[in-house]
């Protein structure tokens, strides 16, 4: 028996509805990748380069999140087989072009002693000029696929320009591209992980109520991609400020369900009861007039207290105790109820039974008499009609038994 005990809430229904969103979130920004890495590879087809596809499944939206946890581990681990062979590919091509570029002859710098070398000095260079535009050409046509879009017809232009040069400036154009090349292809990496960081943030927003999901969804759109690292732990935030919000009210309706069904109603409003922060509430029975339950609400621990008071204007305590023993044993019941859906209240802390209770203003009783008012005119309305259909009831079965009778 306890004069007031304290319950940790683990609700397993929005735990799994949370695992459910985090993971359809990754499965989308999956899918990104995967449409990305299927370009990659139509386009390096062309080039000769082939590879086995990877797929990203489809999953029913009623699945569980160990089937979307399963659905995730498979797309991410094909994708990452794909990238890791694509790039094997790509990198051994290119050893092979600088295989080839190794073998260009270097031009000369020095003029020949004897006047009859001059012309075949000048072939030399040539050839030499004409075999590194050839590898610049090559070079953009190998990576132009990886580089950004907006550079690429840039750097075509840059390639082919090699060709107008002499051999030791077209050494040193060859030099430049690559390295051109090399940063538009890191800038094209960048912006593929940040559209998957945007298709997964966007995702998330979508559990928010219509209006914030629409403002927070333009602020991902419109964030720049460098800044969309630090705008990801925002967005986590406030979907899981969203979920507590969620999970507090689904808690606090089935836990007044469950109160009410052993005759427990709420003094206060239950929108007031769902404001954000700690929040106190009265319930009262009928089964201990005088006496009621003080309710403690903290989401932010995902905690809640039940604590027997007494009106203030009641000066009579002899019914503490029992008071205690009744409320006690109606929280058992209803713990072992809120447990077959899925709630479960771990007792933290139970207070054992006083001889005497807190008391609490009568103040707080009004809303619940209120109540029982409202409920008891109600009644009082209806009885009428009630007994004026119980009357002709009783009126026809009288007729009935008539009937049969003559």
């Amino acid at each position: 028996m306890s004069s007031g005990t304290s319950y940790d809430w683990a609700y397993e229904q929005e735990r799994e509805r949370q695992r459910q969103a985090e993971l359809r979130a990754e499965l989308e920004r999956l899918r990104v990748r995967h449409r990305q890495l299927e370009r990659l590879q139509n386009a390096l087809a062309t080039q000769g380069i082939r590879a086995a596809r990877a797929t990203v499944a489809d999953v029913a939206q009623d699945a569980s999140s160990a089937q979307l946890s399963i659905a995730v581990t498979e797309a991410r681990t094909g994708l990452d087989a794909l990238e890791t062979r694509l790039e094997s590919a790509v990198a051994e091509r290119a050893q092979e072009r600088a295989a080839r570029w190794a073998a260009t002859p270097a031009a000369r710098t020095a003029l020949p002693v004897e006047p009859s070398l001059g012309a075949a000095l000048a072939e030399e260079r040539a050839a030499a000029a004409a075999a590194l535009a050839r590898a610049a050409a090559e070079l953009v046509e190998a990576e132009a696929a990886r580089c950004a879009d907006d550079e690429r017809d840039g750097l075509t232009r840059l390639a082919e320009r090699v060709g107008d040069l002499d051999a030791a400036q077209a050494r040193r154009a060859l030099t430049d591209l690559e390295s051109r090349l090399s940063a538009s292809i890191q800038r094209r990496r960048d912006s593929e992980a940040a559209e998957q960081v945007r298709t997964e943030l966007l995702t998330l927003a979508g559990e928010l109520p219509a209006q914030p999901r629409a403002a927070l969804r333009r602020r991902i759109r419109q964030t720049l991609d460098p800044d969309l690292a630090g705008l990801g732990p925002e967005v986590r935030e406030t979907v899981a400020e969203h979920r507590r919000r969620h999970a507090r009210i689904e808690v606090t309706a089935q836990v007044l369900a469950a109160l009410r069904a052993q005759g427990y109603e709420l003094g206060e409003s239950f929108e007031d009861l769902l404001a954000d922060g700690r929040q106190v509430a009265l319930l009262t029975s009928a089964k201990t007039p005088g006496y009621g339950v003080r309710l403690t609400i903290d989401p932010d621990r995902d905690r809640l207290q039940a604590t027997t008071v007494r009106r203030d204007d009641v000066a009579d305590d002899a019914g503490d105790e029992a008071a205690q023993r009744l409320h006690c044993a109606d929280f058992d019941r209803v713990e072992a109820d809120l447990a077959t859906g899925g709630l479960l209240l771990r007792t933290v802390q139970r207070r054992p039974v006083r001889s005497q209770v807190a008391t609490m203003p009568a103040r707080h009783w009004l809303a619940a008499d209120q109540t029982a008012a409202t409920e008891s005119a109600q009644a009082q309305e209806a009885e009428p009609q009630r007994r004026a259909a119980e009357h002709e009831r009783q009126r026809q079965a009288a007729r009935q038994t008539k009937g049969r009778t003559a």
